[in-house]
């Protein structure tokens, strides 16, 4: 019986979500500062908007967003993991209830 190494950085959670679906699981989320500051800048740049966006229209974010960030990290010398559309979605989402939370207890 030989284990299987989880790769550095994800969860067994991840890790075991990256097996069962053969999806790696870094595509389907935005972390870290340049990777959500990158979503925000282009979020509103696009003009992204869950409701009035198609499937092919999240396609073309999705690319847009792989694009910029594998220019950022070209430039500081680390390997790109191109995200999948449903993580632009998810983002989204937070963002939405985010600042829903703030307006409604008028912290801003």
């Amino acid at each position: 019986f030989t284990p299987i190494l989880r790769p550095p950085g994800m969860t067994l959670s991840q890790h075991f979500f990256t097996i069962a679906t053969r999806i790696d699981a870094h595509t389907m989320q935005i972390s870290g500062d340049v990777k959500f500051h990158l979503f925000m800048d282009l979020r509103a740049k696009c003009t992204w908007m869950s409701f009035k966006m198609t499937p092919r229209q999240w396609a073309v974010a999705t690319e847009t967003y792989n694009c910029h960030i594998k220019e950022k990290n070209r430039a500081i010398g680390l390997e790109t993991v191109k995200k999948n559309p449903q993580a632009l979605l998810r983002k989204l989402g937070e963002i939405k209830v985010a600042v829903m939370n703030r307006v409604a207890k008028n912290n801003f």
